[in-house]
């Protein structure tokens, strides 16, 4: 009973500290969770500033490189999930070289106010990459039906006692350097080619070509972004 109590106190204390560090706002606040996250992140690099009203899942599988800016109320979530008794499909990505459930954020990186980084199917984000508000990454995510049999009603509440009601595909994302997403775009297991812009509210779930002007439900490349004698590198 005592140990129950103690244990209680400290799991308390720990969310009040964690509460405390997320919120506290200005100069103080990036401060105490550069200090905080530096220490739990897998990898973090120098002049990372982390906003006021971030939330991050499993720091141990996140690798954040220098002058990364993490803006105010986004979500980072990251580590494998266990889908072993699931019905689940794996999207191949030849691009993505990191571990399954692992982040990975590269040098000068912005990612927008509210965005959301799910990283459960692996994300990487190269250097120099912008993205808007309200941007959402998805390497995880279900399907409204069982494939193998479409008779099935299937939902996604992980409450459920028959979770095989629930279908899966995984799919690692891919962010390549220069890469700008703007507002409210969504990216569903996808690799997005070195300098390409993705327009307002457009959807990824096709692999975008380096350098592409690309819009759309689902986005498709319209243009080049720049002129091939002005592209970087």
């Amino acid at each position: 009973m005592i140990l129950t109590i103690i244990k209680n106190f400290f799991t308390a204390l720990d969310n009040l500290t964690g509460f405390f560090i997320t919120y506290t706002p200005g100069p103080l606040g990036r401060k105490l969770r550069y200090l905080y996250y530096r220490k739990r992140f897998k990898r973090c690099g120098k002049n990372v500033i982390i906003e006021q009203g971030v939330t991050i899942h499993n720091p141990g599988c996140i690798s954040v490189g220098d002058n990364v800016w993490i803006d105010k109320y986004s979500i980072l979530m990251a580590g494998q999930v266990d889908l072993k008794n699931e019905i689940c499909r794996r999207r191949e990505n030849k691009y993505f070289a990191g571990e399954p459930g692992e982040l990975i954020i590269g040098n000068r990186v912005h990612i927008g106010i509210f965005n959301i980084l799910q990283a459960h199917g692996g994300i990487v984000v190269g250097n120099d990459v912008t993205t808007s508000a309200g941007v959402k990454l998805y390497s995880l995510s279900n399907y409204p039906y069982d494939q193998s049999n479409r008779k099935t009603v299937t939902f996604a509440n992980c409450m459920a006692k028959e979770r095989n009601l629930i279908s899966y595909i995984i799919s690692p994302i891919v962010i390549e350097d220069g890469v700008w997403i703007a507002l409210d775009c969504l990216v569903l297991g996808a690799r997005i080619g070195r300098n390409s812009f993705i327009t307002s509210q457009s959807v990824v779930y096709h692999d975008i070509a380096e350098n592409s002007y690309a819009s759309g439900k689902p986005a498709r490349r319209i243009k080049d972004r720049f002129e091939r004698s002005q592209e970087n590198g």
